[in-house]
């Protein structure tokens, strides 16, 4: 038997959080670069960490 979830969030409370996100992400990700590191690998190392905090927020299998 397979559950769905549905995450409702408005479009002014997600904009908001972008806001916030945003600029600490841009730090991150030029931090991981001059570290060594690809633009592409530091992209699926973080679309990797988000998508297995994703699914613990909504329960689900995380993606490997």
């Amino acid at each position: 038997m397979e559950e769905f979830y549905s995450l409702n969030v408005s479009d002014e409370r997600l904009e908001d959080c972008r806001d916030v996100v945003e600029p600490d992400l841009q730090d991150l990700v030029r931090s991981v670069i001059a570290s060594g590191f690809s633009p592409e690998e530091v992209l699926i190392a973080i679309s990797e960490l988000v998508a297995e905090d994703f699914a613990t927020v909504v329960k689900t299998p995380s993606v490997h």
